[in-house]
Formats: C-alpha cells, structure tokens, sequence
C-alpha cells in the first residue's frame, strides 16, 4: 500500500508539471506514453517479442498523434499491414493482430485527444484527469472498506459494487466542483453536466476493458515501470477511454 500511494504522488506530479508547464513538457511525455505503451503491449504476448508489429503499432499510433487529418488512412494501411502479416506468418494469430489494431487505435487516438485537449485548455485537461484519479482512487478506497459484492469476477475479481458505485459517487462530485470552479460551464451546461455524471462511470469501462487485454493474455501488470502500479498502460487505462470520449463530445458540440 505504501510503495502504491508513494508512486500514485509521483505519477501525480508528473501530471501536474506536465499541465502546468505546457505543451513542450506535455509532447514529450505524450512521446514516452507513445513509445512505451507500445513496447508494453507488444511484450506482454506470451510469443517472442514481434519487432514488426511493435514498429507497425508504434507508427501507426504516432501518425494518428501527428498527422490526424489522415488518420483513418493510417489506420486503414496498418489493417492491411496486420492482415497479410496474420495470412502468411501463422505464428500470429487473427485474435492477437487484431488486438494490435485496438491498441492503435486507443493510444493513438488518446494521446491526440489530450494534446487537442491541452490546447484548448490546460485546466480542461485536468478536470477530465481529475475524474479518472477521483474514481479509480475511492473506487480502491470504498472496495477495500465496505467492497462485498462482485462487480465482474471474470475480468477484474477485486472489484466490487460498492468500490464502483463510491468511485462513480467521488468522481461525479469531484468533476463538478472543479468544472464550477473554472466556469466550465460556461462552455455547454448540458455537456459538462452530462460529462461530470457520465464519465466516472466511463472511467471504470476503460479499468475494465484494460483488465479484460490482460486477463486475455495471462498477466497481473502491463510492466513493473511504476512500482505498486504496474505500467503506462495500467496507470492510464481509464484515463484513455475519458479523454477519447471527451474529446469527441468537444468535436461534436462545441
């Protein structure tokens, strides 16, 4: 529990230097997340590391990041990259080249949205941050304490009802206080208000579906790179699933 919370501040930290001391700091850690979010998935396949695939992932995600406009050009060249390597090397399967694909198009798109994001506004970034932070911790917290019954014992079996029904109850109030406190809803009531209920809960999808990939290939962690936290891909799973559907909500209504 120690190692876990020490390790908590000091990713904490690096999140808020990177709001707070802009955009050279925030590329350059979006560049890491890029580059070793790849490495980790790549690596936990119980196959010898694919160094192909990794290059094919990694590409694909930094050119999704860099040159959106064309992303589903992108996209639609790694598909084929990933089919003619699954049809004449049997080593890698549909269901592994696939999932490439997902992790593509969940770091790519993920890291674009929290650059599109920072740009607009720093504060904005946080408070989407915020959420995931705020549910994640007391959905731990409430789990721990008063945690009796099984949420989904077939994809996470420590997470419970009333660790994600706290998570969700934090999260919600903890977003809305921060949106009140810089005027976010002054952007779009309705928006911001929909967010501040709806994204908690998103938060504890994306925790799940990281911990479904996991489950799938037989691993506790991504990687040991955070102590009592795994890696890149367990600290910013549900992050990565808020901020996408954030930044699509931004894209459509505002």
């Amino acid at each position: 529990m120690k190692q876990r919370i020490i390790s908590g501040a000091i990713v904490l930290a690096v999140t808020v230097a990177a709001v707070l001391f802009g955009s050279f700091v925030m590329k350059g850690i979006l560049l890491f997340i890029l580059g070793w979010g790849s490495y980790e998935f790549i690596k936990i396949r119980k196959e010898k590391f694919n160094y192909l695939l990794y290059v094919i992932l990694l590409a694909t995600t930094l050119l999704i990041y860099l040159y959106h406009e064309h992303a589903e050009e992108w996209m639609l060249l790694e598909m084929l990259l990933l089919l003619s390597i699954s049809v004449f090397y049997e080593k890698e399967s549909f269901t592994d080249i696939s999932a490439v694909f997902l992790m593509s198009v969940l770091l790519g798109y993920g890291v674009y949205y929290i650059d599109y994001i920072e740009a607009m506004n720093k504060w904005l970034l946080a408070y989407v941050i915020i959420i995931s932070y705020l549910t994640d911790t007391f959905a731990f917290f409430v789990g721990s304490k008063f945690g009796k019954h099984k949420m989904n014992a077939r994809v996470s079996p420590k997470k419970t009802v009333e660790g994600s029904l706290g998570g969700w109850l934090f999260g919600c109030l903890g977003s809305y206080v921060w949106a009140s406190m810089f005027h976010f809803f002054d952007l779009s009531p309705a928006l911001i208000l929909s967010a501040s209920i709806c994204l908690p809960f998103v938060s504890e999808i994306g925790d799940l579906i990281f911990s479904l990939i996991k489950r799938h290939y037989g691993v506790k962690d991504f990687s040991n790179l955070i102590p009592g936290h795994g890696g890149i891909l367990d600290r910013l799973d549900s992050n990565l699933i808020c901020i996408i559907l954030f930044g699509t909500l931004l894209n459509l209504f505002l």
